[in-house]
């Protein structure tokens, strides 16, 4: 008896030990472990890390793209300086033209006046036209310099003086490049528009500065007046008492003042209150 029980009390106790060592379920790769504070904090350390690992990839995507994005700002810093350059370039010559020539220079001129490439002059401009055309739209800032004053002063004397001196101040910096927008204005409706333009505002100062004068005459006398004081003081008279006459500066303003003094001297006097 003692020899036969003796092999199944140990047999028996294998079984416990077996029993006790197996892995339970709640410890295979199947179930979940329930979270205690170590496991909190080691799912927090693997987010933080990952968190940081693509930052670190952002950042480094921002790195890679700053220099190509400097480099965009670069091109069109350089792309404005150049595109200006050639319109000073033809500014410039333009202002060095002889009063009686109309002088359109070639594209290589332009561009060693610019120090650029003739590529680069092309690349802002179709044709040498287009450039023309928008060196010619440059006379709007220094016209308005001119025409937007309006001289007020109770003398008329005074005021036909000033006006004068506006206007030969203006003529001697836009008359180069008038004298090509009025060339190119031929073919170019763009050009008549913005001479135009340039018409009804210095003829509208025109009437504001001799307001009082032109209120004491009649209606149909006035516009005649207005015709004359207009032509008297505008670029076309200019142009011609410099160009074809010859003409100093100060001897085109004597012939000026006195043109524009004897047509307002016809207008009656102003009543004494």
């Amino acid at each position: 008896m003692v020899k036969k029980t003796a092999p199944k009390r140990a047999a028996a106790a294998k079984k416990a030990v077996t029993k006790r060592v197996l892995p339970s379920k709640a410890s295979t790769g199947r179930f979940r472990t329930p979270a205690n504070g170590l496991g909190r904090q080691a799912s927090l350390a693997r987010a933080t890390e990952r968190t940081s690992s693509r930052a670190s990839s952002m950042s480094a995507r921002a790195t890679k793209a700053q220099p190509a994005d400097l480099a965009d700002d670069g091109r069109r810093l350089r792309a404005a300086r150049n595109y200006e350059a050639v319109l000073n370039a033809v500014l410039q010559m333009a202002q060095e033209c002889p009063p009686e020539q109309i002088y359109l220079p070639s594209a290589a001129e332009v561009a060693a006046r610019a120090g650029v490439s003739e590529r680069t002059v092309f690349r802002h401009f179709a044709d040498l036209e287009t450039l023309f055309i928008a060196a010619a739209s440059k006379i709007k800032p220094i016209q308005d310099a001119g025409v937007i004053p309006r001289p007020d002063a109770a003398d008329l004397a005074v005021r036909i003086a000033e006006l004068v001196r506006l206007r030969s101040k203006l003529y001697e910096e836009i008359t180069p490049l008038r004298r090509v927008a009025v060339y190119l204005s031929a073919t170019h409706p763009i050009l008549v528009q913005q001479l135009q333009e340039s018409h009804a505002a210095t003829r509208a100062q025109v009437a504001d500065v001799f307001a009082r004068e032109l209120s004491r005459v009649e209606t149909k006398r006035r516009t005649r007046l207005l015709d004359g004081l207009d032509l008297a003081l505008g670029w076309t008279s200019w142009n011609n008492l410099r160009a074809v006459q010859h003409c100093s500066v100060p001897r085109s303003r004597e012939i000026v003042t006195e043109i524009a003094t004897d047509l307002l001297a016809t207008v009656p006097k102003a009543k004494r209150r």
